[in-house]
């Protein structure tokens, strides 16, 4: 027996080690080999819980119309070809149906038209929470297929002026154009590079902007002096995708500089076909 304690404190006291972390804990030392580290044990049950402290949200939280959703991390890192299981993710709460789409369907706005806005609206607010979401997320949510999602997106795109934060543009995968070939449009369109960042999403530092710009017009310099895509993409450091996306810039609004380049018909695998 324990000195100096009371008789309450002897009796209630194990009521406090009645928790889920010493369950996991005895979990860890009986099943899982951790009788000589139980120290690392607890260490690993305490990020446990605190992971699922942050991926677990009250239902107070949530108001009428709104969702919990798993959105993968805007960590500043790409996460390309892993498996969802693999990547990392953060939890954010989406409003699925909104005040002002109610709104405007009372005031008879078409379905499609608060439809767009709505997927605008949700992939705003998971980057505002520190998540990206994939087309795939919005065709989930709101049961509508993905070719759908797509043109929703691109049609907002062109009525904003600017790029929606979905997971192919922000972390730059997938079959999308990347911030890097928004940036070339933008420039070839005239637009100087702190007018460029306002119309990036999410808006783009200065610095980014102009490596960016910067990167584009090397690769002109550089098929204007007669060197071969594939030579381009070495010295520049850029993917054969980025250095496709490029070419497919310069053909369509500089066809004199590719004509003028003595390798472009032997690099015909560098450039990408998009059908009609």
């Amino acid at each position: 027996m324990i000195r100096g304690r009371t008789r309450r404190q002897r009796e209630f006291s194990p009521l406090q080690d009645k928790t889920l972390a010493n369950v996991l804990r005895h979990l860890f030392v009986t099943e899982f080999g951790y009788e000589k580290k139980v120290l690392f044990a607890e260490v690993m049950i305490e990020r446990i819980l605190a992971t699922i402290d942050t991926f677990v949200k009250p239902v107070s939280l949530l108001k009428p119309g709104q969702l919990l959703w798993m959105a993968v991390a805007n960590d500043g890192r790409k996460h390309t070809y892993k498996p969802m299981k693999d990547t990392p993710q953060v939890p954010v709460i989406l409003d699925l149906v909104a005040d002002d789409d109610l709104k405007a369907l009372v005031n008879g706005e078409k379905f499609l038209v608060v439809r767009r806005h709505r997927h605008a609206r949700l992939l705003q607010q998971a980057l505002a929470q520190g998540g990206v979401l994939a087309q795939t997320d919005l065709a989930a949510i709101t049961l509508t297929c993905q070719c759908q999602v797509g043109q929703d997106i691109a049609h907002a795109q062109r009525a904003r002026d600017r790029l929606l934060p979905y997971r192919g543009t922000v972390q730059d995968i997938g079959p999308t154009l990347s911030h890097k070939v928004e940036v070339a449009r933008l420039l070839e369109a005239g637009y100087l590079e702190p007018e460029i960042c306002r119309k990036l999403s999410p808006i783009h530092s200065l610095r980014s902007v102009e490596n960016y710009a910067q990167i584009y017009k090397n690769v002109i310099k550089l098929l204007k002096r007669g060197f071969a895509p594939r030579e381009i993409s070495a010295i520049l450091s850029i993917s054969k995708r980025l250095m496709n996306a490029y070419i497919e810039i310069v053909k369509e609004l500089h066809p004199e500089i590719i004509a003028g380049n003595p390798h472009f018909q032997k690099q015909q695998e560098y450039v990408v076909h998009t059908p009609a």
